[in-house]
């Protein structure tokens, strides 16, 4: 993942639904605590709709991505 502001691949789906691949540090990582990510990860998907998280708002794999985003709907950005 690339970029200096921790954001990497970006994704759009079906209405204001987004997907971002994003480096765990600094506002994603507190963020990412409070969703129950493990200290020791280190990147995660963002899924957000309309601004707001969609479930638990970062997913550390695109199986549990899978579980909450029709993956098959999602288009690069």
């Amino acid at each position: 993942m690339g970029g200096t502001r921790g954001e990497g691949t970006r994704w759009s789906g079906p209405g204001g639904l987004r997907v971002a691949a994003v480096r765990l540090a600094g506002a994603h990582r507190v963020w990412a605590s409070f969703a129950g990510v493990p200290p020791g990860v280190q990147a995660a998907f963002l899924v957000t709709d309309g601004g707001a998280f969609v479930g638990r708002g970062y997913y550390t794999s695109v199986e549990e991505l899978a579980e909450v985003v029709d993956l098959a709907a999602l288009k690069p950005c």
